[in-house]
């Protein structure tokens, strides 16, 4: 049986041959195309602290930083949360979920800890 076969592959020798040498130029093709996509993909854009991004841009110092600083945080801290849900959630009054509860169903907390403390937890589409 072993005499079968090498007498097959020394008659089909060359379209062996041929045959590995596609399938390893596909192979090679296929990983050169990957490596090329990755290198291609680019980072992410990070940014770690925004006030210091501002402060560089407008050339200012520490104190007109923080001015900065304190105009973009919220200054409304009080947080809403509705007297008949069942979900327990509260939003802050920038959220969209704030404005959808009836003035008569509103409970008003004067910040996230008191509303935390009675129970209630941020709801997901609203953020900090």
């Amino acid at each position: 049986m072993l005499a079968k076969f090498i007498e097959l592959v020394k008659r089909y020798q060359a379209d062996i041959v041929l045959a590995v040498a596609i399938i390893l130029i596909t192979i090679t093709s296929y990983n050169v195309g990957k490596i090329i996509a990755y290198r291609s993909i680019k980072t992410p854009l990070t940014i770690t602290d925004p006030q210091d991004i501002v402060r560089r841009e407008m050339g200012q110092g520490s104190n007109q930083a923080a001015n900065i600083q304190s105009a973009a945080s919220p200054r409304d801290l009080t947080v809403v949360a509705s007297k008949k849900s069942s979900s327990k959630l509260y939003h802050f009054t920038w959220c969209p979920g704030a404005k959808q509860i009836a003035a008569a169903n509103k409970i008003s907390f004067p910040n996230e800890t008191a509303a935390i403390t009675a129970g209630y937890t941020l709801a997901g589409n609203c953020r900090k």
